[in-house]
Order: structure tokens, then sequence, then C-alpha cells
């Protein structure tokens, strides 16, 4: 069955990033669906607008943006939908519907192909299926997933995407656990090159054993591992530089997920200069 892919616009079309990460997704394995959603809040409408004006500006954006999906898609089924009500909860009640939601982001703040200010990380920290976010100005690159990983029981699903979408890419995949000291042993007296040692070397084990599990059931992706030390969100901005693609994990269900992601997700998606999969976690 056939993947269904939801792009939200606003009142603009859909970015040219969001179009090239499309074409990229789709030329390398045309599996998905596509419906593009226009969110118009009528709550608010700009002084000197009638409601009609407002209307016709996000019908427009949605007619040239099913257009332009159209064009990069040859053969997708594409659908357009005009939906009304605050961008931000009828984007989370549309990722019930969709398995992936795919938003554009500029980072000077002006925003092509969503609708305003942190929606992304909004939409991210509340969404039903993994949030898809296009950073403006990117374009295909070097075919390649970097998943960063907890070593946890939360790393299934965040996994479980990246090496779906190395297949679908025919790029590696790359799972990075940056290596941080627990804080018992952040005491001078205590920080020993055999302390951190110790800890890399359980991480290390911990992580052949994600590899194996990655391997068993998708044989046909290679996969390589990095265990950088520091802080993650470093390590991974880092990667993401030469990467494909970024995939992250957040705890949908948390109570703290529903005012802010968490940090390295937040970090990581505010910093990335490719497009990142937000996966929500149990």
């Amino acid at each position: 069955m056939a993947d269904r892919v939801v792009v939200a616009v606003d009142n603009r079309a859909a970015s040219e990033s969001v179009l090239h990460w499309l074409h990229t997704r789709w030329t390398r394995a045309g599996d998905f669906d596509v419906e593009v959603v226009a969110v118009a809040d009528l709550g608010w409408v700009p002084v000197g607008s009638s409601d009609v004006g407002y209307r016709s500006g996000y019908e427009t954006a949605l007619e040239e943006s099913g257009a332009a999906i159209r064009e990069r898609l040859p053969g997708a089924s594409v659908e357009t939908t005009v939906l009304w009500g605050l961008p931000p909860d009828v984007l989370v009640d549309v990722s019930k519907r969709a398995d992936l939601l795919v938003l554009g982001s500029d980072k000077t703040g002006f925003f092509q192909g969503l609708v305003s200010g942190t929606l992304p990380l909004r939409v991210a920290a509340h969404s039903h299926c993994p949030v898809v976010v296009v950073p403006a100005g990117w374009s295909p690159g070097e075919p390649r997933v970097v998943v960063g990983v907890a070593l946890d029981a939360t790393d299934a699903a965040p996994i479980e995407v990246g090496a779906r979408e190395a297949e679908r890419s025919g790029g590696g995949l790359r799972l990075l656990h940056a290596v941080t000291l627990p804080q018992s042993l952040l005491v001078e007296d205590l920080i020993t090159t055999e302390t951190y040692d110790e800890v890399a070397e359980a991480r290390t084990r911990m992580l052949a054993l994600a590899v194996e599990e990655v391997r068993a059931r998708h044989p046909g992706i290679e996969v390589s591992t990095a265990l950088p030390r520091g802080r993650a969100v470093v390590a991974l901005v880092d990667e993401a530089r030469d990467g494909a693609l970024v995939v992250v994990g957040t705890h949908r269900r948390r109570a703290l997920a529903r005012l802010i992601l968490g940090s390295v997700s937040h970090d990581v998606l505010l910093n990335a200069p490719c497009p990142i999969i937000v996966v929500p976690t149990t």
C-alpha cells in the first residue's frame, strides 16, 4: 500500500526545497500518494482584507502547489484540500491520516510552504505521524540517512523510519550516538580517561546490537555507526552537512512534549542544513 504524504502550504505555494525533496523521493521510489493542504486561520484576517480575498490567497497557493507537484511527480496521485482553523491544531489532526507530514522552513523567519512562526516545532511535538521539515535553500545531495539514537527502547521507530528511507534512496544508513558522561560522574575528581573509555565501550556494544537488528530487518542497506564524544546536537548537525536526511525521535506522549520538543530534536530541527524527520515515539 502506498504511503500517504501530506504537504502543508500557507498562502504561498510550496517552496522549491520542498519540491526538490518530493521529486527526489519520487524518482528513487515512486510509492506514495500526495495530499496538499492549505490551512487558513479565519480567526485572523489582515487589516484591509476581505474574507473572500483572504481565502483566495490560500486557494491560489494550493492550486499552484498542486500543479507544481504534479509536474515534478509524473504519474503520482495528487489531491488538494483547503482547511480552516488554527494551523497547528488542524495539521496535528491531519497527521492522523498521514504517513508523513511535510513542512518547509526558512530559518531567517520568513516561511515558505507552511503557515508561520514556530509551526514546525509545535506540529512535530504533537504529530501522530513522522514530520519532515525541509529547510529553504536545500537541494538534493548524497543519498545518506543519519539517525540519532539514544540506545534505549525509544530508538525502534526512528531507526525503522531511517532504514526505510535509506532503502528508498539507495544510500547508506548511519546510526549516531553521542557519548556524554552521566551527571553522577561530572565531578572533577571522578572524570578520567578510563571512565570515559568504559562508558564508550558499553555504548559501542549497544550500538553494535542495534546494527544487527537493522541488518536483520533490512539486509539490503549498508549500515555504519558513529560514536562521537560530546553533545548529540553538534554531532548530528555536523553529520548532516554531507547527509541527505537526518532522523530523530521525540517523546510525543510525555507531558513535556505537549509544550516543546525534546532538546535534541528541537535544536537539530533549528540547525540542520538538510531535511529532518521527527518521529513520534512511545
